[in-house]
């Protein structure tokens, strides 16, 4: 039986769109590496990401020419970024303010549907913003779970629209963009696919339930249209390059059965569903210790349905519940839980905005003399609070700095004393020194994928055989690598100041051999 639903009143007018995209480039534009401001993104991730990209708009294939294990989505949109610029990360800064924007225009969109915000409460979403962005998860910017978690608050806000529209199914067109959503998330990574898993749950169970299996299909067909549309894409684009078979051997192969990282072994991780809440239960507890803004988020997060009309509250609790338990399991399948996995939670951080607007709310009502007064104030407050979560970003040491403040463009001059240099990042992720040469990797172990050493022994037997055989005219090293070669020799060493995803200041250094 369908319950009479409320006034959906999440249309946004001009004003607060300009304020919301404005928010989010400004946020991005300050705490991004990749951005204008910066000299440089010095992440490894961003760079294999970015090398690998620069790789395919100059015809090289992801996983035959240049070996990596994300997947292949993360590739293509970094190839975007650098037919943008080629030699900076401009295109990527671009790339993350649109999805900053995203982010923003339908967080902002869910709280007005689940909620009636002031016309001064839209000042939260600038601090909202900074300091989801500032989150030392955030790291430098440019990683797979920062440009596709707003996918999933897009969703989010199809499944929370229909519920509050009372029908309770999202629309036709809704399930074609959640099936072409599904299928970007499983091209970048299969641990994407939990919020999906539930949202999918949710819709049958739901259809099954009042026996509408004409509506269910309806939505069904649309959404694998969705899904298929894209992800013929992507296989035609290996197939017509004649590298369907390194697609399967490293995305799915290599995923499954190589890449499984360190194991934890206690009576918990022995049985097999007990297992996998384990992981979860102790990865969100580990990442709220060590980054309270996560924390405070996710609590308020989890409060928040219990702020929203009684009338949607009971469905609201059974879609969100559904769709993070899964999110989270899917995120912590394995007992290695990087720290940048939880930033993927933040699609539903939205919600933590509610019970702040209701707070406000009682505030305003309180003071029932001046009540515009403190709403101006409280909007005051926000703004500075905004600007104080910019200045303490963790990434502020590299703001304004010319470019050989970082020792990869201080090597890059060396490098280029030789004309078409083969180089080689070897013990050590690329780091960037591929494009601060403006070189492409001459063999298809570059320097990504360093946690498959163990498992994949190929990638470092065939990096040795090439070193032995002097192939390379430059190798990088980290700089307590203590592997020597009797036909190289060290010309350079470099040591930068770093500040790591944990926010503490650190010493990075580089070695660079040169082939004797």
């Amino acid at each position: 039986m369908q319950t009479k639903g409320l006034t959906d009143k999440s249309r946004l007018n001009k004003i607060e769109l300009a304020i919301l995209i404005l928010a989010a480039t400004v946020t991005i534009t300050f705490v991004s590496t990749s951005s204008p401001l910066y000299p440089f993104n010095p992440w490894n991730d961003a760079n294999c990401f970015f090398t690998i990209g620069r790789g395919i708009i100059h015809g090289l294939v992801p996983y035959r020419d240049l070996f990596d294990h994300k997947g292949p989505v993360i590739y293509f949109v970094y190839a975007l970024a650098a037919l943008i610029s080629e030699k900076s990360f401009l295109g990527v800064w671009i790339l993350e303010c649109i999805s900053a924007s995203i982010f923003a225009v339908f967080s902002w969109k869910t709280v007005k549907l689940l909620t009636e915000p002031s016309a001064y409460d839209i000042a939260l979403m600038p601090l909202f913003l900074g300091v989801i962005y500032t989150c030392k998860m955030f790291n430098f910017g440019g990683n797979a779970e920062e440009l596709f978690f707003p996918l999933l608050t897009v969703a989010l806000y199809f499944g929370l629209k229909a519920i509050v529209k009372g029908d309770g199914l999202p629309t036709n067109i809704e399930a074609f963009i959640c099936g072409l959503i599904t299928a970007v998330l499983f091209w970048v990574k299969y641990t994407f696919l939990g919020f999906i898993a539930g949202f999918c749950l949710y819709i049958i169970c739901l259809a099954v339930k009042r026996k509408d299996f004409k509506r269910l299909w309806s939505l069904i067909w649309r959404f694998l249209v969705g899904f298929l549309s894209f992800s013929v894409l992507v296989i035609t684009y290996f197939a017509a390059t004649g590298s369907l078979s390194s697609l399967i051997e490293v995305y799915y192969y290599i995923n499954f059965f190589s890449y499984t990282g360190e194991t934890r072994t206690n009576i918990f991780t022995q049985i097999p569903v007990i297992k996998n809440i384990y992981f979860s239960l102790s990865a969100l507890i580990v990442t709220g210790i060590n980054y309270p803004s996560f924390f405070v988020f996710l609590l308020l997060t989890l409060i928040s349905p219990f702020f929203v009309d009684k009338k949607v509250r009971k469905k609201t609790i059974i879609l969100f519940s559904l769709t993070f338990v899964l999110a989270t399991g899917f995120i912590f399948t394995r007992s290695l839980a990087m720290y940048y996995y939880a930033y993927f939670l933040s699609y539903c951080f939205c919600l933590s905005i509610i019970p702040i607007i209701k707070g406000f709310a009682r505030i305003r009502k309180a003071s029932k003399d001046n009540p515009r007064f403190i709403s101006t104030l409280l909007a005051g407050v926000l703004v500075v609070f905004y600007g104080l979560s910019i200045f303490l970003c963790k990434n502020m040491y590299l703001i304004f700095k010319p470019k050989d403040f970082l020792a990869q463009y201080r090597m890059a001059e060396t490098i280029n004393e030789t004309p078409d240099a083969k180089i080689l990042t070897y013990s050590v992720m690329d780091e960037g020194f591929y494009t601060a040469a403006g070189l492409l990797p001459s063999s298809r172990f570059f320097g990504a994928g360093k946690n498959l050493e163990t498992t994949y022994p190929e990638m470092l037997e065939q990096q040795d055989r090439l070193i032995e055989e002097g192939y390379f005219d430059y190798i990088v090293t980290e700089y307590y690598c203590d592997k020597e070669w009797d036909n190289y020799v060290l010309i350079q060493e470099e040591v930068d100041p770093y500040i790591d995803f944990t926010g503490e200041g650190v010493k990075i250094g580089f070695k660079l051999y040169k082939r004797a």
